[in-house]
């Protein structure tokens, strides 16, 4: 699958994170970081730099971002900021996050009035210490706050038609303190959480696309066998071949079978754009998306650390299972335990799903949490713990999510 494919020529990768409403819609997304595996290129440039970089290169699920028309919320330099550099993105997906260091610099009001006249949202990354000029505050539409703690600062800001973002949100219970207080967007782990429905039963489409899953990821599938079931499936089998028979091929005859698709394009393949497609179709939400999203990074993150380092006897593809079926309880809103019986899963495998720290998983598991919650500063310490090297495991975690967003995208543009 070409578009699946991503090689150290044309890689260029984004560590995006989403912005979420209190109604759990997806506001935006902060790009803090991008990385070129391209040869004499820097792996990131200064997070000041990121919008710039982005404009630049040609990124992994930047199309798919634009698209749904959801914010863009990048750094720029001074420089930048003054040469208007931002017009490279449509308005309505411009979000301009204004560092502290610039707040007080009249010489950018010109350049920031008419961004903000012709549509660009003009945000304020606050900081306690420094007080923006008067014409930058009535310019600004959003303020974002580090942490919940920095909530007490809204009593200094004037806050009359504007949106706050609190970053570093943990637990829904700080979502809605957040919210009796005013704030509207949120950012942080607290979307990871499985919010359990008492009750909740899963539909049939959703026990069907459970128990496909379940058939494509035994040890030794009986292709044929799932050749038909997929092809029993009409909505499947019709993505499937509108797919396959796009341009993006350019088959020289019509693939007109769900069993010579698996021919063709080779049985790991046809896996990886049913597994997107099968766990897209489970979620329901753009809560649920952003889960599907990061479970599908995790999943490659366990598998590329494994398949690189020869030392745990772990198989690449079941360390896959584990990440993908990391978040299936928060995805499906039922409690975990129920989860797993969709499942194949072996016992420790299904422990380490419910949390239980004593299973030889446990410390990758950590390593894998560390990157998401601490961004790539993950401590040392872990790392030294299991003899890994810094800047491989980066490279392997935004790799792993640009592969992420790319399977995505195969399976929404089906």
């Amino acid at each position: 699958m070409p578009a699946a494919v991503l090689s150290a020529t044309n890689l260029h990768l984004l560590s995006r994170y989403p912005i979420f409403t209190a109604a759990k819609t997806v506001w935006g997304y902060e790009i803090q970081a991008t990385a070129s595996i391209v040869p004499d290129q820097p792996l990131d440039p200064e997070r000041v730099n990121v919008g710039a970089a982005v404009i630049a290169g040609d990124y992994i699920g930047l199309n798919t971002i634009l698209a749904r028309n959801k914010k863009m919320l990048l750094s720029y330099t001074r420089e930048q900021l003054q040469n208007q550099i931002p017009y490279a993105f449509p308005a309505q997906s411009s979000a301009i996050l204004i560092s502290p260091d610039f707040q007080n610099d009249p010489d950018l009001l010109p350049a920031l009035k008419q961004m903000a006249a012709d549509g660009h949202t003009i945000a304020l990354e606050w900081n306690a210490g420094v007080t923006p000029l008067p014409p930058l505050m009535e310019l600004a539409d959003v303020i974002c706050l580090g942490t919940p703690d920095m909530a007490e600062e809204l009593a200094k800001i004037p806050l009359v038609a504007k949106t706050v973002i609190v970053r570093n949100v943990t637990t829904r219970e700080e979502v809605e303190r957040l919210q009796s207080l005013g704030i509207s967007l949120f950012q942080g782990r607290f979307f990871k959480t499985a919010e359990i429905i008492p009750g909740k039963k899963l539909s049939s489409h959703q026990n069907s696309r459970l128990q496909i899953l379940r058939i494509i990821e035994a040890e030794s599938p009986d292709l044929d066998q799932l050749a038909r079931t997929i092809q029993a499936d009409v909505s499947l089998s019709y993505r499937l071949l509108t797919y396959l028979n796009s341009p993006t091929f350019g088959f020289m005859r019509k693939i007109d079978s769900i069993r010579q698709a698996i021919t063709l394009l080779g049985w790991i393949n046809v896996r990886n754009w049913l597994r997107a497609v099968l766990l897209a179709d489970i979620a329901q939400g753009e809560e649920q998306t952003e889960l599907l999203h990061l479970s599908l990074r995790r999943g490659k993150f366990l598998e590329q650390t494994v398949a690189g380092h020869d030392y745990w006897d772990f198989k690449p593809d079941e360390m896959f299972l584990l990440g993908m079926f990391s978040l299936l309880d928060a995805i499906l809103g039922i409690p975990m335990a129920d989860a797993l019986a969709f499942l194949p899963l072996n016992d420790a495998q299904k422990k380490a799903l419910r949390g239980e720290s004593t299973t030889e998983y446990m410390p990758l598991l950590t390593l894998m949490l560390a990157f998401e919650d601490q961004g790539e500063n993950a401590p040392d310490r872990i790392l030294m713990d299991l003899n890994l090297e810094r800047e491989t495991m980066r490279r392997l975690h935004r790799e792993a999510g640009a592969w992420a967003s790319s399977i995505l995208e195969i399976g929404q543009g089906a």
